[in-house]
């Protein structure tokens, strides 16, 4: 995940609509749900005057989702901006999906800005999916940069009529939507812990450097997860607030509950990447410290030989000096003698050694 940096210049007209993001060649789609309580209406489109029309004949209870891949066409969000009478400045921000996540309010109307997780990539990060949702009476709107399956569980719930989502209202269908992101979280978690025990057996075991550049990598994406995660929390705790404002009657009291348990959610997987996060120190530090004791071994066996050669060493010096008068050189055994007393010093220095428990 990479930090949000703007690379287009700043227009002279604020709330131009521009997009700030890397998927401009990603084909538009469109995924409108109309439902009640008794009937839902699906209707799938890449042409905008498509969606007009569905909207045209709405009832009074009908709830609205409209579900939208693909940013970077101006047009759309105009249209969209006077379909649902959102005001330009929050659809202008809806076209920066890098940015932090964050909620704003405005006319009785809410906007999010949240990011999800879907994997783990090949290079060593992790994938996020920026969502922008605006909610107001009856209506949610959700945006993509580019199609994914996020919300299939979502969708099938109200085809289906599982649960209540087709007698609750825009708030509670925005709780599913962000559970369903939540869940891609708890998803991607499970498969980094996997991999995570793995490297840290692999640490155990390993001499070599590879294993740290694999801690590292992980380290790197629960980093990232918990740069989003962070800031969806904040999201849900205002979002929990909102629901309490009178300025915002559309969202119920009731359900309040659910946003508290998302808002559990995020404080439990916060909490389960420091977890892992203080594993993967752990694990580097084990790395470390097996290191420094291979070297510690090899260095105590290079000092014992050492130590035992210096006694030898002055003996064979000794007996290497060009002097007439050394009596042991006159001796037929000398030789030998000499042998036998290097053999007893090594014999004696070991077992000395092995008595003070140095190796």
């Amino acid at each position: 995940m990479k930090n949000f940096k703007r690379k287009a210049p700043i227009t002279v007209q604020p709330y131009t609509f521009e997009y700030h993001g890397k998927y401009v060649n990603e084909p538009i789609d469109f995924e409108l749900f109309i439902y009640n309580d008794l009937e839902v209406k699906e209707v799938q489109s890449n042409d905008i005057k498509d969606i007009e029309k569905a909207l045209s004949d709405l009832k009074p209870k009908d709830m609205v989702w409209l579900n939208v891949h693909g940013l970077h066409e101006p047009e759309v969000f105009r249209v969209l901006g006077a379909t649902f009478s959102i005001p330009n400045s929050l659809l202008h921000e809806v076209l920066s999906p890098a940015k932090r996540s964050r909620l704003e309010e405005t006319d009785m109307v809410i906007c999010s800005h949240i990011k999800s997780v879907n994997k783990f990539l090949q290079n060593g990060n992790v994938e996020v999916i920026p969502v922008s949702m605006i909610l107001k009476e009856n209506t949610l709107l959700s945006f993509q940069e580019k199609h994914n399956n996020l919300f299939d569980v979502v969708r099938e719930r109200i085809r289906t009529k599982t649960g209540s989502v087709r007698r609750k209202g825009e708030d509670y269908l925005f709780y599913l939507l962000i559970d369903s992101m939540l869940e891609n979280y708890y998803t991607l978690l499970d498969r980094l812990e996997e991999i995570l025990e793995l490297v840290v057996l692999e640490v155990k075991k390993s001499k070599t450097p590879l294993t740290l550049e694999s801690l590292q990598d992980l380290k790197t994406c629960f980093l990232d997860l918990k740069r989003v995660i962070i800031p969806l929390k904040e999201v849900l705790s205002s979002v929990i607030n909102s629901t309490t404002s009178a300025e915002y009657p559309f969202l119920e009291d009731a359900n309040v509950v659910y946003f508290s348990k998302l808002y559990n959610k995020t404080l439990e997987i916060a909490d389960q990447i420091d977890d892992e996060l203080i594993q993967i120190e752990n694990a580097t530090n084990f790395f470390f410290s097996m290191q420094s004791h291979r070297m510690n071994e090899i260095m105590k066996v290079l000092t014992i030989v050492s130590v035992l050669f210096i006694p030898l060493t002055f003996i064979v010096g000794v007996y290497g000096m060009n002097f007439m008068n050394i009596p042991e050189l006159s001796m037929p055994n000398g030789y030998f003698y000499v042998w036998g007393v290097m053999l007893v010093l090594v014999v004696l220095m070991l077992g000395y050694f092995k008595w003070k428990k140095w190796f």
